[in-house]
């Protein structure tokens, strides 16, 4: 789908609607307290977040257009876009800023601390790494959120329960992306731990996820991307790559299997927002002395594609049946 239009084309049109519908929106919703939702990129995964978050609060008696305007914008993965969307967001003096991804977050921070607008972030591997808090335990003045951190043992339990003789698994993941750069650092030492050879394919942009694929194919039994928006965001062609090549791909989240990947150890995301939400009607609330630890998702599952189970002509080992979630 990327592939079919012009990639300066896209960014213009993205750039257009972000700089109009902010102007648009800042012009139009000043009368109510305004609640300004970011993402750095398109995908199921934070899609499913913003979703499940904007159920919970309407739930909670937050509607857009009577009592809140909640004003969305969406980086689609341009950097340069996500700092003109920080401009929108200043400008439209919103009550409570919402960051779903680690470089939304990152790119929030500093307008937070300057306007006194407290940030709400989800979605966000490490927030230490990301230097949004010092510690996750601080109750840090204007700045609170969900982490999707998750101990790497659970994950390689997973795929070797599908392997049990796996020796190489070849990783994807976006070095500019501090939550995957830093969260592989972990990940590595326990796959050497468990007598797992790593091997490291970067990809800087969607674009490039079926060159970077590629490269993994005859070295690897197995590829692997974390919590990473770029891979996420690319997982179709890269279960495109692989599989038709019988090397299995492994994710950390549900919507990945949704679109191809073998099987995950994920979060529930539809939870994860309601969490978010609920934080950001305490910000509405308190303000910018909102004081909170960030805290870690909740509510695991493993998820596995009956798809890509018959397209590796595979089954679901044994250890794992009682504990799966079959996604068609």
């Amino acid at each position: 789908m990327l592939g079919r239009f012009n990639p300066f084309f896209l960014f213009f049109v993205a750039a257009f609607l972000v700089i109009y519908g902010g102007y648009y929106f800042f012009k139009s919703s000043k009368e109510l307290p305004i609640i300004a939702v970011t993402q750095i990129i398109e995908h199921e995964t934070l899609d499913t977040v913003r979703e499940g978050m904007m159920a919970r609060l309407k739930e909670r008696g937050c509607e857009d257009g009577k009592n809140v305007r909640i004003l969305y914008q969406n980086a689609y993965g341009q950097l340069t876009t996500a700092a003109q969307i920080v401009q929108n967001f200043a400008n439209a003096k919103p009550k409570v800023l919402v960051a779903l991804s680690t470089q939304s977050a990152q790119l929030l921070c500093g307008m937070s601390q300057q306007q006194h607008v407290p940030l709400i972030f989800s979605a966000v591997t490490d927030p230490v790494a990301a230097k949004l808090v010092s510690q996750m335990e601080t109750r840090t003045p204007g700045i609170t959120g969900i982490s999707d951190y998750m101990s790497p043992e659970p994950q390689i339990a997973m795929m070797k329960a599908f392997f049990p003789h796996l020796r190489t698994l070849g990783v994807l993941y976006n070095p500019s992306e501090v939550n995957s750069a830093v969260y592989l650092q972990t990940f590595e030492r326990a796959v050497v731990a468990s007598n797992i050879a790593l091997i490291k394919s970067p990809l800087n942009n969607t674009s490039e996820a079926v060159a970077a694929t590629k490269k993994l194919i005859g070295s690897v039994d197995a590829i692997y991307f974390p919590n990473d928006n770029t891979a996420m965001a690319a997982v179709s062609a890269i279960v495109g790559v692989a599989h038709a090549q019988g090397v299995p791909v492994f994710a950390n989240d549900s919507a990945s299997v949704e679109r191809g990947a073998l099987a995950a150890v994920a979060y529930d995301r539809t939870q994860m927002g309601y969490d978010t939400a609920d934080l950001v009607i305490e910000a509405l609330e308190q303000g910018f002395s909102l004081a909170k630890p960030v805290r870690v998702g909740s509510n695991t599952l493993t998820v596995v594609s009956q798809e890509a189970l018959s397209k590796l002509m595979l089954t679901v080992p044994k250890e794992l049946v009682s504990a799966v979630t079959i996604k068609n």
